[in-house]
């Protein structure tokens, strides 16, 4: 039997913990019984805190857990779940499991985490030089934190073997049942799938992010260009031209936006159409044709294919996926 040890601290994510917990417990459990064969548990799963005590969740819930990390010599698998609070802070108070993963990783353990726990594995310095990926939200604070650690923000999960992280939201389930196959195979990953019914949709999460955190920079002059650039999506935008309404040359202009936002102007904006092409496709049963001349373009089918290279999926199936308005 396997043994899973799930980290807890204060304001992580008990949606999380307990779903974690609740899938590992019943691999080989669920399946069995649906098949009229005796209950076979795969997975040992418990949890644990840095001094043992009780941890308080995000959501106010309060959490016994098994064991204090210090008595927890072996594991095959420990899983970091989301920091929901001050990740800084969070951070700062558990130095003590910091040193434990380090520690548990050189005796063998697998160390994974979803979302914001991966600011806990990269704390280790184990996943310097490394892919990891976190919440799509978080991914500047993530760069600068740890600027030696390979980020693929678009990635739903990145596999180092030993070190795995999942991005936001519901990845923690694509982990989950990624790590079952690793474990036991391809056949208990699909029985467990199918007997929770578990979906796996998206390899991607990209057709969820947006690109606000571009913003988060000192260069008042580009911020004034970028917010020029929102307003004006509808026009068409000369980059050289841009440049001069800031005051700058155009090569000085795009050496600046570039050092600022991490994307050079044209992609920037393309990004902008993208994401307000998005938000009509939400709201609006606008048809494709309607929504790509929004948003200064004027092929539909030029402005597609750039759809799907920034989110990963087609116009009409992100309309599919997250439109809450009704068809008529």
């Amino acid at each position: 039997m396997k043994k899973i040890t799930l980290f807890c601290f204060d304001y992580a994510f008990s949606s999380v913990i307990s779903g974690v917990l609740d899938l590992f417990s019943l691999v080989g459990v669920t399946w069995n019984r649906v098949q009229n064969t005796d209950p076979t548990p795969a997975f040992q799963v418990e949890l644990a805190s840095q001094d043992g005590g009780p941890v308080r969740c995000l959501n106010r819930l309060s959490l016994q857990p098994d064991r204090d990390i210090a008595s927890v010599t072996h594991s095959d698998i420990i899983f970091i779940p989301p920091i929901g609070g001050d990740i800084g802070k969070t951070l700062a108070r558990h130095v003590q499991a910091i040193d434990w993963l380090r520690a548990m990783h050189a005796k063998g353990s697998q160390i994974v985490s979803s979302c914001t726990g991966s600011f806990v594995l990269a704390e280790t310095g184990l996943l310097d030089g490394k892919q990891a990926t976190t919440h799509w939200g978080y991914v500047e604070q993530f760069r600068e934190r740890y600027p030696n650690v390979r980020l693929r923000p678009e990635q739903l999960i990145t596999n180092e073997i030993d070190l795995l992280c999942a991005g936001g939201g519901s990845a923690w389930l694509d982990l989950s049942l990624f790590l079952i196959e690793q474990h036991l195979g391809h056949d208990s990953a699909v029985q467990t799938a199918k007997a929770l019914v578990i979906e796996r949709k998206q390899q991607s999460q990209r057709p969820f992010t947006t690109n606000q955190g571009q913003k988060y920079h000192h260069d008042k002059a580009i911020l004034s260009a970028q917010l020029w650039m929102e307003s004006h999506l509808t026009e068409k935008i000369s980059i050289d031209r841009l440049g001069e309404r800031f005051g700058m040359t155009p090569r000085t202009f795009k050496r600046r936006f570039k050092q600022a936002t991490g994307d050079t102007p044209l992609v920037y904006l393309q990004s902008l159409r993208v994401e307000a092409a998005k938000k009509m496709l939400e709201n609006s049963r606008l048809s494709i044709e309607s929504v790509t001349q929004c948003v200064g373009y004027e092929d539909s089918s030029s402005f597609m294919k750039l759809f799907k290279r920034k989110t990963g999926i087609s116009p009409q199936n992100y309309r599919n996926t997250f439109c809450h308005i009704p068809r008529r």
